[in-house]
């Protein structure tokens, strides 16, 4: 039973039901019939008996019966009574064998009407079901608006609706926050940067305090960086609110060709190996992942020694174009939490000076899953990490 659906149960429960209910009621009809054939066969037994005797008498001559007349009378009672006890077994035998062919009939079909039965208001649980499997904070505004008569099956939908309304409020109005702080905090910060660098290309800042000028200035940029993955993170968050095919081997290349000077300043090698493959989706945020998946392999490579590598592939396979970065570097212990906003890994948080903010791949995870994709991450057993994120292949692609 653990394995069958709740309508099966259900269909199994009223023909058990139906069942039982139908041997009681053929236990009670067969003891109410044997009871009267019991009953109406003594009388016809005496009836008979009667009538033999009369028909005995009017046959003789003398008014009293003599032995032989006695015998043949009681062998016709005994003949009447077999008589009656065979009929009485064949009509109880034909009461069970037709009640019992009429009863499993019947409860075939009263199983086929429990199965029907169940399934309409089932049938509305199943939406429920159905839309809280599709959900996604990208999809909040999906609603069930049941419809049908005002039961338990209906007060649920209703709940379900007033929640989902409720968490599509609190999630625009957490984007919606994320967005305006990030907008606010740009204007000040453009100030600081301005403020810096003006006395530091004029010349007007001592040799004593250039140094922290640099250091204030570079905190300004850091700052600036993690305003500009913040927007970026809010609006991949709203997701797309149009679409076009997108070459995802251009995007791929564009994102090596920007960072060609930046790996051979480190010495590691960027590789790229393409196949053509369009998707739809935003040019402008595609580009955004590609470029923040090639310049995290590039800031957790090898530190300072030559050997490091970045091997950027673009692939078409089953219907899907799967944009793979695999990078040498550091072993990586769990990657799943990398994908978690300001999660910079161990290596890190032992280093203050990366740059970095910390929301490069959940830029990507965002920008993914609004492009319908998915997105996984796999240490690599020597060390590094391989970064895969698959599309859809564009319609007619």
């Amino acid at each position: 039973m653990n394995g069958l659906t709740l309508r099966t149960r259900l269909a199994l429960v009223y023909a058990a039901v139906f069942v039982l209910g139908g041997v009681v009621l053929l236990g009670v009809n067969y003891g109410i019939v044997s009871a009267s054939l019991e009953d109406r066969g003594v009388g016809l037994a005496t009836t008979v008996e009667g009538v033999a005797l009369q028909t005995l008498d009017a046959d003789t001559v003398s008014v009293q019966a003599s032995p032989v007349q006695g015998g043949e009378a009681g062998q016709a009672q005994e003949a009447v009574e077999d008589l009656l006890v065979s009929y009485r077994s064949a009509v109880l035998s034909d009461l069970l064998l037709t009640s019992a062919l009429v009863l499993g009939g019947v409860t075939v079909l009263a199983a086929l009407a429990g199965w029907l039965i169940a399934g309409r208001p089932l049938r509305r649980l199943r939406r429920v079901t159905e839309t809280a499997r599709t959900l996604s904070e990208d999809d909040l505004h999906s609603r069930l608006a049941l419809t049908g008569p005002d039961d338990e099956f209906r007060e649920l939908g209703d709940t379900f609706d007033g929640m989902l309304a409720r968490l599509e409020r609190a999630f625009d109005s957490q984007r919606r926050f994320v967005a305006n702080a990030s907008h606010e905090l740009r204007t000040p910060l453009a100030v600081q940067r301005a403020a810096l660098e003006v006395p530091l290309s004029q010349g007007r800042v001592p040799e004593d305090l250039r140094p922290t000028f640099a250091r204030v200035l570079g905190s300004v940029e850091r700052s600036e960086g993690l305003i500009a993955g913040l927007l970026l993170l809010a609006r991949s968050d709203r997701g797309l609110t149009g679409a076009e095919a997108v070459s995802l081997a251009e995007v791929a290349g564009d994102a090596v060709a920007s960072h060609t000077d930046a790996a051979a300043a480190r010495g590691v090698a960027l590789k790229l190996s393409v196949e053509p493959a369009e998707v739809d989706g935003d040019p402008v945020l595609l580009a955004h992942l590609a470029r923040n998946l090639v310049d995290n392999a590039l800031l957790h490579n090898i530190d300072g020694e030559d050997g490091g590598w970045v091997r950027v592939e673009v692939r078409a396979v089953a219907g899907r174009a799967v944009l793979r970065v695999a990078n040498t570097g550091p072993r990586v212990r769990d990657a799943d939490v990398l994908f978690e906003p300001f999660h910079r890994g161990d290596a890190a948080r032992l280093h203050r000076d990366r740059p970095g903010s910390g929301l490069g791949l959940s830029i990507v995870r965002s920008i993914t899953e609004a492009h319908g994709g998915t997105v996984s991450a796999l240490p690599r057993p020597g060390g590094g990490l391989t970064v895969t994120v698959g599309f859809p292949l564009a319609h007619g692609f």
